[in-house]
């Protein structure tokens, strides 16, 4: 299978931390090729592993979750859903970003 997304590589002593795509599929109740397309479109971020296996860390599971909430209780589309995560990776660094100049200040 050929992906179209950039995955970082992990080592196989990291696996164990993550969540492949199968047990991220079942603890966010997603089918695993709408995972995939959320990591084309650049929603959430997976890792590599050796043999080519896509892997999640607890923050990508998390965030899985919240796209499927988003998907199925607000009814929210693809594109939409790129412009929230959009928005909410923004608000994120504006925060770490305003922790930052806070604690400088101190």
């Amino acid at each position: 299978m050929t992906y179209h997304y950039q995955l970082t590589c992990v080592s196989e002593s990291a696996s164990p931390l993550l969540s492949d795509l199968a047990e991220a599929s079942d603890l966010c109740g997603l089918h695993p090729e709408m995972i995939e397309e959320f990591l084309r479109g650049h929603l959430v971020h997976g890792f590599k592993g050796s043999t080519g296996e896509i892997y999640f860390d607890q923050s990508g599971i998390a965030r899985l979750r919240h796209i499927a909430y988003l998907r199925d209780h607000e009814h929210t589309s693809l594109r939409t859903l790129r412009y929230i995560v959009s928005l909410l990776d923004d608000l994120e660094a504006r925060e770490q970003e305003l922790r930052g100049l806070r604690e400088r200040i101190r």
